[in-house]
């Protein structure tokens, strides 16, 4: 479990948290499966001069989706 999840709790609030994530656990795979189809690819055309800021935004877009499904993943520290 991310240690995102539990910054800033007391000992028992940590506990309450985690029995509450892992109590919907089937929730958080239900959005992993939805994010992970959510990845995009991008095949550069050099022909155009903004290949490179497009390039740039899909690789901060699927940035932003790894983060998601690793905070998300319970498995995982």
């Amino acid at each position: 479990m991310h240690t995102a999840w539990l910054k800033g709790l007391s000992k028992d609030q940590k506990e309450k948290r985690k029995q509450f994530l892992l109590a919907n656990q089937e929730v958080l795979d239900l959005l992993a499966e939805v994010l992970e189809g959510d990845f995009q690819e991008y095949e550069p055309d050099y022909q155009n001069p903004s290949w490179a800021y497009e390039q740039a935004d899909v690789n901060g877009h699927n940035r932003a989706i790894r983060r998601v499904l690793n905070l998300i993943s319970l498995t995982k520290d």
